[in-house]
């Protein structure tokens, strides 16, 4: 059944079913978004921000890089806590609105007197007493932490157990139960040895998430979950470096709810910051920037302008070569990863974010089917430069609106796909249109062949039905007679006949349907049919019988054709020559030794033209080898390349320009290739058909070049 309702189905509407799944085939695909819907979603949004980065306006955040000038000056990484705590107190020292330490302090310090005492063996006992006394780098470092807004960093911890990992103490931060549902839980967490951790005045995340090497999106909210004495699960909200350096230094409290529309909204104060559902914002990215940073060991030596400092948020990162913590942004730059720290808090304060709608995958989804609808619907009917028009159209727009919400609000919408899903709906439905002009092409080429096998059977049945002087009258010495036939189009409406009418009478015709093709073909047929019929039923009354079979022929002429006639019956035993003139031109004869002439005209009609006309003879009066000749106007209009036509005065020029003795058979062939040389391998413009008549007379001998 289903075969049966595919065949009736033109092929064309088959490719666009086909078409049709394959459009539904990719938005079911964008919609489960695997990974390859979003490798090609996150290289467009990349090069949005490739082709329009942030230019930062403002330079809120400093970094104070541990990087190879200050390793070069304190020595290799990781330094004495004492040293850190010195560097902390530089870092204070010019004042900052908050510290940032985006380091992890997760071992006691290898450099403290203890450390030392454990790692010498032989020591006194009163020196390993002594050792043991002494202040300990982590206490320093803690004490010099807890002089000011410091943050230390924590680092999500996959295998902790979240039973019995110690909960670090977290600020507070107010969020609704519905903005929570969606926040990820982390199972534990990495913080600095206790003693530092408590020091710092917050405590904050430190890793962003990379998706295909490169840092695209960060959590600047993630909840902390660990269950109780009672079993119940309590989720403290754990903020961002970034954030939580804003939040100490305004003061304010952070407060997560969610938007009327889509995603989160977190507050500090007079600042918003648009999340998603899940605790990620999209980094809105500036280029790499060498003044966000000045060298540790200038600030330690407190050489670097206090301007450049003072009421800065610092972060303390270390970058020096072998040691630092390489990132990929999305403007492909590779950047230490304490500059996306920075960088968000640019983007904090600069308000200049980048956001990605829950409903962005319907919308595109959407703009995906309207799109393929319209190319489904539009190509089979427009040609195909029209349709490339609409898909460039459809194209630009879709970049455009692309471009233009990245920049007018920063919206993230993937125009790539429905980009794609035209294109191939476009390739598709040019495919289906290819295929199905080529089977066209091929039947058409089909019923060309099999036409022109018809034609060409025609043709040989036309040219059956003339006769051949030299095979109809071989025996005959008292007249020679040669025609031929060229038609235009395969088969045409010109015809003659010849044929003896009783012992003595010679009949002969020349005639031109009116049109070219089968159907002058089909009316040549019947006209020679009644011509001849006519004159076996009058073989003495030439005029009579072309008016007997104009009758004939106009009782069966829907098409209203015509059919131009030069009809003589020749008294081959006197040269006595009876003839009618139906809208002829008028034959030439030349008689021995004279000169070519107009036969004179016994003009009339063209049969089928004027009924019951009744055609009046003409006589003449033939001389022993003077000789007839007549064509149809196939010849006189013949045209050359150049539009020239051969005309009426060319073939009487060429008939004076023949011996006069010349054979009928002669006079055709030279007749027949002057036309050829004129027209130059033109085209016909109609058929071609000539005829020449040579009386001998009754005992005359036959002249040498037969019929």
């Amino acid at each position: 059944m289903l075969a049966g309702l595919l065949q009736k189905i033109s092929a064309l509407h088959r490719f666009r079913i086909v078409a049709a799944i394959l459009l539904l085939s990719l938005m079911a695909l964008v919609a489960c978004e695997p990974p390859l819907v979003l490798a090609l979603r996150h290289t467009l949004f990349d090069s949005y921000q490739r082709l329009f980065p942030r230019v930062p306006t403002t330079q809120p955040a400093m970094i104070v890089a541990i990087d190879d000038k200050s390793l070069a000056a304190f020595g290799q990484w990781p330094w004495p806590r004492t040293r850190v705590a010195q560097l902390i107190d530089s870092m204070q020292s010019y004042q900052p609105a908050a510290m940032g330490i985006d380091v992890l302090f997760l071992e006691p310090d290898s450099h403290s007197g203890a450390a030392f005492a454990s790692q010498q063996a032989g020591l006194p006992p009163d020196v390993i007493e002594q050792l043991r006394a002494l202040p300990s780098g982590d206490s320093k470092l803690a004490t010099a932490l807890a002089r000011g807004n410091t943050i230390l960093g924590m680092a999500p911890d996959a295998n902790a157990d979240a039973a019995t990992s110690r909960m670090p103490r977290l600020a507070p931060v107010r969020i609704s139960a519905a903005a929570l549902q969606g926040i990820p839980r982390l199972k534990g967490v990495l913080t600095s040895v206790p003693e530092i951790n408590d020091a710092a005045s917050g405590r904050a995340m430190l890793t962003g998430d990379e998706e295909d090497g490169i840092i695209r999106r960060v959590p600047v909210i993630a909840r902390l979950g660990r269950p109780d004495a009672t079993g119940t699960i309590s989720e403290p909200i754990v903020l961002s470096l970034g954030l939580e350096m804003f939040r100490l230094a305004l003061g304010s409290a952070v407060r997560v709810h969610q938007r009327d529309g889509d995603g989160l909204l977190v507050t500090l104060g007079e600042l918003t910051l648009p999340v998603a559902t899940d605790g990620r914002v999209w980094m809105r990215y500036s280029k790499h920037d060498d003044g966000r940073f000045v060298s540790a060991v200038d600030v330690a030596n407190r050489t670097v302008p206090r301007e450049v400092l003072e009421s800065k948020m610092l972060l303390l990162g270390i970058t020096g070569t072998g040691t630092v913590d390489i990132k990929t942004t999305a403007l492909r730059e590779r950047v230490p990863g304490v500059e996306i720290h920075a960088q968000l808090i640019e983007q904090l304060i600069a308000s200049d974010h980048l956001e990605r709608p829950d409903a962005a995958l319907g919308l595109e989804v959407l703009a995906m089917l309207v799109a393929g609808a319209l190319l489904l619907w539009w190509i089979p009917k427009l040609r195909v430069h029209l349709v490339l028009l609409i898909f460039v159209g459809l194209c630009g727009a879709f970049a455009g609106a692309g471009i233009g919400l990245f920049l007018w609000k920063g919206l993230l919408f993937d125009v790539a796909w429905p980009a794609l899903s035209s294109t191939a709906i476009l390739g598709a439905m040019l495919a289906a249109s290819l295929a199905v002009s080529e089977r066209q092409r091929r039947g058409m080429s089909e019923q060309a062949a099999r036409m022109s096998g018809e034609l060409m059977a025609a043709q040989r049945i036309q040219m059956g039905l003339l006769p051949d002087p030299r095979v109809v009258f071989r025996h005959e010495t008292r007249f020679q007679l040669a025609a031929t036939l060229e038609p235009a189009r395969g088969v045409g409406g010109d015809f003659y006949d010849c044929f003896m009418v009783g012992k003595d009478q010679l009949f002969f015709v020349v005639a031109d349907v009116s049109g070219k093709g089968l159907a002058a073909a089909l009316f040549m047929a019947s006209a020679k049919s009644n011509i001849k019929s006519a004159v076996l039923q009058k073989p003495n009354d030439v005029s009579g019988a072309l008016t007997d079979a104009q009758i004939a022929l106009s009782r069966e002429n829907p098409e209203q054709m015509f059919v131009t006639v030069f009809a003589g019956i020749l008294d081959v035993s006197s040269g006595r020559l009876a003839y009618v003139n139906a809208g002829h031109d008028a034959p030439y004869v030349r008689p021995p030794n004279g000169a070519v002439a107009r036969l004179a005209a016994a003009m009339g009609p063209p049969l089928c033209v004027i009924d019951d006309f009744a055609y009046q003879p003409e006589k003449y009066q033939m001389t022993a080898g003077e000789w007839l000749f007549t064509e149809t106007d196939g010849v006189t209009e013949a045209t050359n390349p150049r539009g020239e036509f051969f005309g009426t005065t060319r073939p009487e020029t060429l008939l004076a320009g023949i011996d006069a003795n010349s054979a009928p058979a002669a006079i055709v062939s030279a007749m027949i290739g002057f036309v050829h040389d004129f027209a130059e391998g033109a085209e016909p413009a109609d058929d071609i058909t000539v005829m020449a008549l040579r009386w001998n007379g009754e005992t005359t001998a036959t002249p040498a070049g037969g019929n």
